[in-house]
């Protein structure tokens, strides 16, 4: 098993699945983490992982790194925890609109 092989796959699912595969995807992680474009492609293909301090910058604007980081170190419970915390946030913003709407 190919522990940086199977780091960079996760990562490149990861952002893959938060944001897609496109020009503004490469933009954004870009501005975030201030990684070039072509490392950035890198990530995106798995060719490549980011390091640690871009996968910290990573992880402060995306959920799915984020959790990702959590579920590779085994912090299952600080992952639920994050999780539900997300999930109640979605909640009241969904109760506020359906209230707007009721009243």
């Amino acid at each position: 098993m190919n522990v940086e092989h199977d780091f960079s796959q996760m990562v490149a699912v990861a952002l893959r699945n938060e944001f897609g595969n496109t020009r503004q995807t490469v933009k954004t992680i870009m501005r975030w983490t201030g990684a070039s474009e072509r490392t950035v492609k890198n990530w995106l293909a798995a060719t490549h992982g980011p390091s640690g301090a871009h996968l910290v910058q990573l992880a402060r604007h995306s959920d799915e790194i984020f959790e990702l980081f959590l579920l590779m170190a085994d912090r299952k419970p600080v992952l639920t925890t994050v999780t539900l915390m997300r999930l109640r946030s979605h909640l009241e913003q969904t109760i506020e609109r359906l209230d707007r709407h009721i009243v």
